[in-house]
């Protein structure tokens, strides 16, 4: 399971439900890194977005990806998009089962865990924990993020990790 009862009193849960529509957004069963990281954008911009030189390049990067109606580089209204996976998740039971987290998606949750349980505050990992756990895990995709402008440096200190 990649998640777990303590994860109740954070933002995994939500992450995860939002990455699931992500997949299927861009019309796979697979929820990868990259549907992860659209997550944090779309639910948790606050948190991560003193980590760029301007958070507005995190959005190009994420809404540069294409959908499977071939759409990309639309305007992602956050709290539309969260609007709107409520009402199709209430009208759909079942509909997150259908989602499957990629195996290089579980071993980011699970190294964003680990880093988690150091903290004295609790073991479910943040999105600041995620986001840094996905450029330690993915030389590509941290190279895209640092190219994004993430300040990979303040973001590794405010996670209280030296060194990748």
């Amino acid at each position: 399971m990649i998640l777990t009862p303590a994860d109740a009193v954070g933002v995994l849960p939500l992450l995860l439900k939002v990455s699931a529509y992500a997949a299927l957004e861009r019309g796979s069963e697979s929820i990868d890194v990259g549907d992860l990281l659209k997550a944090i954008y779309i639910t948790d911009l606050e948190h991560v977005g003193e980590f760029w030189r301007d958070w507005q390049s995190l959005e190009a990067l994420v809404t540069s990806e294409k959908l499977a109606n071939g759409v990309s580089g639309a305007y992602i209204n956050r709290s539309l998009y969260l609007t709107r996976l409520e009402l199709m998740s209430r009208d759909q039971e079942g509909f997150f089962a259908l989602g499957r987290p990629s195996p290089a998606l579980q071993k980011v949750v699970a190294a964003a865990r680990e880093l988690a349980a150091k903290r004295a505050s609790s073991n479910t990992p943040s999105s600041r924990e995620l986001l840094f756990c996905m450029c330690s895990q993915d030389p590509s995709l941290s190279g895209r993020l640092q190219d994004s402008g993430l300040l990979l440096d303040k973001l590794r200190s405010a996670v209280g990790v030296e060194g990748i």
